[in-house]
């Protein structure tokens, strides 16, 4: 019994180029930042674009990755990468359509202008033209205020709870253990005792060195 050996290759299946998300077309891109402008949230944003949103939300944490360790921390519309551009897009995005809500409130807060009028005439007696300018304005609304004010800083904090995040969010960069956190306040109760000690020593030891003992003996 003989066998045949075929003489053409295999076909080699295409290799996907690693790290680039093949449905984020410059399209897509410009879907998502459209849907995002006007206010629309993300996941919303994900299903106007024709995208799954788990997927829109992993393409921004990756390109929010580049943008930090990459890019310092810029936002350039125009990165070479497709995921760090659509984060800069999508965040400069949402970023106006909250200017552009938040300035409504604000003038509905303010009370806006309903009509602009000017009225000019002659005055009979000394034959002058004057001119009037009427303007009509809606009364502002305290509670625009309100929520204005409960969005702009929803939870606020004391001076000392923020420097107290700032050191824990520090001893989590350093990668500080559960040990070091539990001596930390102990050790800084300790610092601040010995240093009374130190001034107090050093008050006791200026006392003394200030009395006059006399002249010293002669040998």
């Amino acid at each position: 019994m003989t066998h045949t050996h075929s003489t053409q290759p295999a076909r080699r299946k295409p290799r996907r180029q690693p790290g680039r998300p093949t449905l984020l077309t410059p399209a897509v891109t410009d879907l998502l930042t459209r849907a995002t402008a006007v206010g629309l949230p993300m996941k919303q944003a994900a299903d106007a674009a024709g995208v799954g949103r788990s997927t829109f939300l992993r393409w921004m944490r990756v390109g929010e990755d580049v943008v930090d360790e990459k890019q310092g921390g810029r936002l350039d519309m125009d990165s070479p990468d497709p995921c760090a551009a659509l984060y800069a897009r999508v965040t400069r995005a949402r970023a106006a359509a909250a200017v552009r809500a938040t300035g409504s409130i604000e003038e509905a807060a303010r009370g806006a202008v309903v009509s602009e009028t000017y009225r000019t005439w002659t005055d009979p007696i000394t034959g002058e033209t004057r001119s009037e300018r009427r303007i009509r304005r809606r009364p502002g609304d305290w509670r625009a205020s309100a929520w204005l004010l409960v969005r702009l800083d929803p939870e606020p904090k004391s001076l000392d709870e923020l420097l107290d995040e700032e050191d824990a969010r520090i001893r989590a960069e350093r990668g500080e253990n559960r040990m070091e956190r539990a001596l930390t306040p102990h050790l800084q109760e300790l610092a601040v005792r010995l240093q009374k000690t130190l001034v107090q020593y050093e008050e006791e030891d200026g006392l003394i060195g200030g009395i006059d003992l006399g002249p010293e003996p002669a040998n």
